[in-house]
């Protein structure tokens, strides 16, 4: 099994980070498409990035300005029942360190290239929100 792995560091503090990754109205701002539902433990969340395509994630576990923790309960493919893991950290250089990681995935499951790509896409728009590049 092989669990997808993406960092990026983000020129803000953890706490601007975590808020842009936890906060619906400013969630909007940044990811594609339409967003439902709520971050919050045992709700769900649901991003529809284009018609037809649909991902809902329960948060099951949030440590403000430090984690977020999901599992993916509606998708394509073999979407659910995926455990999305959002790490907060503080970088050595004064950045904040943003790592996510998605999983488990068989070798052979074709949508873990294009879930790969993604997540790669997702961390790369939240860095330009909060930068403002």
């Amino acid at each position: 099994m092989i669990t997808l792995h993406h960092a990026i560091k983000i020129t803000a503090p953890r706490a601007e980070v975590y808020r842009a990754l936890t906060d619906i109205a400013e969630m909007a701002a940044w990811h594609l498409g339409r967003i439902e539902g709520e971050i919050t433990p045992g709700k769900v969340l649901t991003l529809a990035p284009k018609p037809g395509m649909r991902f809902s994630w329960r948060t099951d576990k949030l440590e403000h300005d430090i984690s977020i923790v999901q599992t993916c309960v509606e998708g394509s493919g073999t979407s659910p029942g995926k455990v999305l893991t959002i790490k907060i950290s503080d970088a050595d250089d004064g950045r904040t360190l943003v790592e996510l990681t998605d999983g488990e995935w068989s070798r052979d499951d074709s949508h873990r290239a294009f879930c790969n790509t993604h997540w790669g896409e997702v961390l790369h728009r939240l860095k330009t929100h909060i930068e403002k590049i």
